[in-house]
């Protein structure tokens, strides 16, 4: 049996892709529920009247749209993105260090003593299991990070649609996504997607001239 210093290392990196489809999930079902719920409460009285009249004015927002075109989901992203490769970066790095260690250890061959390769291993196994608890805290603050981004997003969406319905007065605005799609029929006549990505990128441009 090899020692331990001669066998292949599995280098340890950020589960990047479980990351991601944990965030886009968890971002397009916090953006539908803000979505399906501000439409709700912000008909208000003109919901009520509509309703009793007979008429109920409907509009739905399809959600795989506003990620593609929503400036500031697109730059949140972008710098979500940054983060995690850094992060990996950093991982690498460390790890590439204590690689390098191992192999001008195991260069030594024959010369190395008993004492020096159990000091050697002890040492070696401990730096990989603290590389191991760095991956495990970089993984959970970007995870953390990610859901902070989708609240601020959910806010933001769920301000302008409060502003946005004042002069519409929809009754009911619902959210469609290929990934979350509870809308058996939909009649492209009350998609209002893009007049929704216009006005959040309209308010995005202002609030980033304004800085």
């Amino acid at each position: 049996m090899l020692p331990f210093f001669l066998l292949p290392i599995i280098k340890p990196t950020m589960n990047q892709k479980a990351i991601n489809i944990v965030l886009a999930l968890g971002i397009a079902v916090l953006l539908f529920l803000q979505i399906k719920g501000t439409g709700k409460n912000t008909a208000g009285s003109s919901s009520v009247k509509s309703e009793v009249a007979g008429t109920v004015k409907l509009g739905y927002v399809d959600l795989d749209s506003v990620q593609e075109k929503y400036l500031l989901y697109k730059e949140k992203m972008d710098l979500f993105e940054k983060k995690k490769e850094d992060a990996d970066r950093d991982l690498n790095n460390a790890f590439q260090r204590i690689e390098n260690e191992r192999i001008a250890f195991a260069k030594r061959g024959e010369s190395i003593t008993q004492a020096e390769y159990e000091n050697f291993q002890r040492s070696y196994q401990g730096k990989m299991q603290s590389l191991e608890e760095q991956k495990r805290i970089l993984e959970n603050n970007i995870a953390t990070e990610g859901m902070k981004t989708m609240e601020s997003l959910k806010k933001t969406i769920d301000d302008y649609l409060v502003a946005y319905n004042k002069k519409n007065n929809y009754s009911y605005i619902f959210s469609y996504s290929s990934g979350l799609n509870v809308l058996f029929y939909k009649d492209s006549a009350n998609n209002i997607t893009n007049e929704i990505v216009d006005g959040l990128n309209a308010e995005y441009n202002k609030t980033k001239k304004n800085k």
